[in-house]
């Protein structure tokens, strides 16, 4: 026997329509509770069937008869799924608001939710910037996408699609899938019924291989050396300059466009500022090749103190295209990016200061000391080479 009962009634209880009709309305009880639904059809007393509890015209009485089974159809089908029958359930019937559940709903629209909340929890822009990445790519591949959708086949079909179409590599994939694995979880700990692919190793993340790529001493003075064949202002000098910022002061490629001249204190040699990537606080010291950047791009000291950014917002794949031709002039045989002058501070300063590990890994800003451990190559050329060359790395005193 069916838990409910629908009906439909004429509304003798209230006026008589100036057209002289009642209002037809759809009685539903359910648990002994009960509420009734307008249909938006109207009848005249006479031309209803009470026994019937229907208009006595047929093609009113056939439209009724499906808006009846319509709703029985879908509080048995509630109910079969074990689902709630309830009035409230009814009234959303009929507000268009058909209940739907968690895991039918759109993954996308979790997924906007989930990195708003982490906006707003104070997450590093860039750990956002990467989110949103992750949503656009993800969007491209599959336009629409329900919680259920999110199954084993269909991440290995997404990892195939960044590898082969889009050409990402390791590292690439490794963060997206990292990105959709976090929005999963959450979902699981809201109790939302979702398959978690990435769970018992069903799916293998890809991993980043390390970029171990850093100048040796004598390759990063030949890198110095070109200074003297640019003017000051063009393309090549700034990337230059700006590479070499970094390998002195081990600062991120986002951290050096972000940088301003109000993080900058050339008085106490001292650059304070709140990391792009970890949001976290970074302080780094100036030594005097640094500095001697820095005085250049000053525009004669006028810029120190003022909110202007210090070098020029180049983008990260324009700067290194052209390391790579400065690679070659400066003939070194190695494919450098921006980042190996992070590697090259770590690792100089490492075999500089191989038992103050702790030092070197807060100057890079790491929140965990096995990061660091990744810039240091304790081969026995290195430390030969370092053992020759003498302290005070980036001090000046041997080069001008």
């Amino acid at each position: 026997m069916k838990p409910f009962s629908v009906r439909a009634c004429i509304r003798t209880d209230k006026p008589v329509l100036k057209n002289g009709k009642y209002p037809i309305y759809l009685r539903v009880r359910i648990s002994g509770n009960e509420t009734k639904i307008p249909t938006g059809y109207e009848v005249e007393k006479s031309l209803w069937d009470s026994k019937l509890q229907l208009p006595k015209k047929n093609p009113l009485q056939n439209v009724l008869k499906k808006e009846i089974d319509t709703l029985e159809t879908h509080l048995l089908t509630e109910q079969s799924t074990g689902g709630e029958i309830s009035i409230n359930l009814v009234k959303d019937f009929f507000a268009g608001k058909k209940k739907i559940k968690p895991e039918h709903e759109s993954f996308y629209d979790y997924y906007l939710k989930f990195v708003e909340d982490k906006k707003n929890e104070g997450k590093a822009q860039d750990t956002i910037r990467i989110y949103n990445g992750t949503y656009k790519i993800l969007k491209e591949f599959a336009p629409k996408l329900k919680i259920s959708d999110i199954t084993l086949r269909f991440i290995q079909d997404f990892d195939a699609y960044l590898r082969d179409k889009r050409g990402n590599d390791d590292g690439g994939r490794e963060n997206k899938h990292k990105n959709i694995r976090a929005v999963i979880l959450d979902m699981i700990s809201h109790d939302i019924p979702v398959k978690n692919p990435y769970s018992k190793s069903k799916f293998k993340i890809p991993r980043a291989k390390i970029r171990d790529t850093y100048l040796e001493f004598e390759e990063l003075m030949a890198l110095r050396d070109l200074r003297t064949k640019f003017e000051a202002g063009t393309t090549k000098r700034i990337v230059l300059q700006m590479y070499l910022f970094g390998c002195y002061t081990g600062l991120r490629f986002s951290d050096i466009i972000d940088l301003k001249w109000s993080h900058v204190d050339l008085d106490k040699n001292r650059i304070n500022k709140i990391q792009v990537k970890t949001g976290a606080p970074v302080m780094v010291i100036i030594e005097p090749w640094a500095r001697s950047i820095l005085l250049e791009f000053s525009n004669s000291k006028k810029n120190i103190g003022t909110k202007k950014p210090v070098f020029k917002s180049l983008t990260e794949p324009t700067v290194n295209r052209n390391l790579k031709i400065l690679a070659k002039m400066a003939n070194i045989n190695k494919v450098i990016t921006f980042h190996s002058s992070r590697h090259t501070f770590g690792t100089l300063n490492l075999l500089e200061n191989s038992d103050k590990i702790l030092l070197v890994s807060k100057l890079l800003g790491h929140a965990d000391i096995k990061t660091t451990m990744v810039y240091f190559n304790g081969t026995k050329k290195l430390i030969d080479d370092h053992a020759r060359k003498g302290s005070q790395i980036f001090s000046g005193n041997k080069l001008k």
